[in-house]
């Protein structure tokens, strides 16, 4: 696997429990969400995970390309 895979995995993960947790701490004192912007509560960890691992990506990959160490 590429090391920019990997990378961006790593990114994955730890911008997902950032931001997942507040979230859950939120779900637990409220109780099950009635509204779509409780849902987007919810839903916000992964799409802001997603987002930070594809900007890592793109990163790496264009370090990569150039020949850079990463």
């Amino acid at each position: 696997m590429r090391d920019w895979m990997i990378r961006a995995g790593k990114t994955f993960v730890q911008a997902f429990f950032g931001v997942l947790i507040p979230a859950v701490c939120t779900l637990l004192s409220g109780g099950w969400p009635e509204s779509w912007g409780a849902v987007w509560v919810l839903l916000s960890p992964a799409v802001s995970a997603a987002l930070s691992a594809a900007i890592s990506a793109v990163w790496n990959l264009l370090l990569e390309q150039r020949g850079e160490a990463v």
